[in-house]
């Protein structure tokens, strides 16, 4: 691979690369946050202690809190060029409609599984997912969406024990 200079390296992908880089710092924080309020909101009821189970979901958000103000640090106080560069360079390839519409599709998945129920939201979801993804093979896309929750769900509610949404099919489950 040839070397980059600081000649041959474009102004507008280190600019790309900084927001772009900020950006996921800030995100990692705040996913650390929620991750951080839910453990609090565990460790009340249960305790703190090793064998609780906010133990884990605490040392997973302060981890992550470490991790994002580094992360933090490198892109606004500690600039790696090289960093920059390359993210700026990742950011011109990214199709940014599929990620949106991915991020929305997962938004009302969230909403749509309680009341629908697992099988058919995540149904739905996949069919949706492979849409927005390109995918035009109908009869492959609508098997891997029918069988794909079905399988999960009596895996999880049958051999796991793990109660999923029945929602719709409830009367059928």
């Amino acid at each position: 691979m040839a070397e980059r200079t600081e000649q041959n390296s474009r102004p507008g992908q280190q600019i790309r690369g900084k927001r772009g880089t900020r950006a996921a710092a800030v995100v990692i924080l705040a996913g650390a946050a929620v991750i951080l309020f839910d453990a609090i909101g565990i460790a009340a009821e249960g305790g703190i202690g090793p064998q609780q189970p906010g133990f884990f979901p605490m040392i997973v958000g302060i981890g992550l809190v470490v991790f994002g103000l580094a992360f933090l640090a490198t892109t606004t106080l500690w600039p790696d060029r090289e960093l920059l560069e390359r993210a700026g360079e990742e950011h011109d390839g990214v199709q940014w409609a599929t990620v949106w519409l991915s991020i929305a599709g997962l938004v009302a998945y969230s909403f749509l599984l309680t009341p629908l129920g697992y099988i058919i939201a995540t149904c739905l979801f996949i069919l949706a997912l492979t849409w927005v993804a390109g995918s035009r093979k109908w009869v492959q896309n609508v098997a891997v969406a029918l069988i794909f929750p079905v399988v999960v769900y009596f895996g999880f509610t049958e051999l796991l024990g793990v109660r999923l949404p029945a929602g719709l099919l409830g009367a059928l489950l």
